[in-house]
């Protein structure tokens, strides 16, 4: 191949790249039907705080609500499961889990995967001081999940806090 032919075709290339996340984010605004609105995102996490029959009632209307996230302040965010570990409801928790829920480390924390929770602290220390939504700490979560050896190990790890208030402005 020649240089100029090369040089044409990489020009080519490079100007499909350039153009096809526009017409691909085009498109998307196109079909914001198929897109959650916040409020509804909202008031399934809100449910799972405090109610399994609501819970129930929102999931099995909407089921592809299950991992969406809300947003409450500027970088404060939070699922339905989420909710539920924070909240000390494991009957909520065990029922989104069911359905497939997505967990991290704050929910296992509440759940008592405490090995796991404690390998991941020895092998990324910065676990130990990282919130969840609302600022709440592992400590926390160990805590209202009644996992009293993690809680006194979290502890002779040096986290204290409960809550790290601030975080979010």
């Amino acid at each position: 191949m020649n240089r100029k032919k090369f040089l044409q075709q990489n020009l080519f290339l490079g100007s499909t790249m350039i153009l096809a996340p526009s017409v691909l984010l085009a498109q998307d605004k196109i079909d914001q039907e198929t897109v959650f609105n916040s409020e509804l995102i909202l008031e399934f996490v809100f449910a799972a705080h405090k109610s399994l029959e609501e819970t129930k009632k929102i999931l099995e209307k909407y089921p592809l609500l299950l991992n969406c996230t809300s947003q409450f302040k500027k970088g404060d965010f939070e699922t339905a499961v989420g909710g539920a570990s924070h909240m000390g409801r494991r009957d909520i928790a065990d029922y989104l889990i069911g359905k497939g829920a997505r967990l991290d480390i704050f929910n296992y924390a509440f759940l008592g995967y405490d090995d796991f929770i404690k390998k991941m602290v020895e092998d990324y220390p910065h676990f130990l001081n990282s919130y969840g939504p609302h600022g709440f700490t592992l400590l926390h979560h160990a805590q209202v999940g009644k996992r009293t050896e993690l809680a006194e190990w979290l502890q002779s790890k040096g986290l204290t806090e409960k809550m790290f208030k601030g975080v979010f402005g």
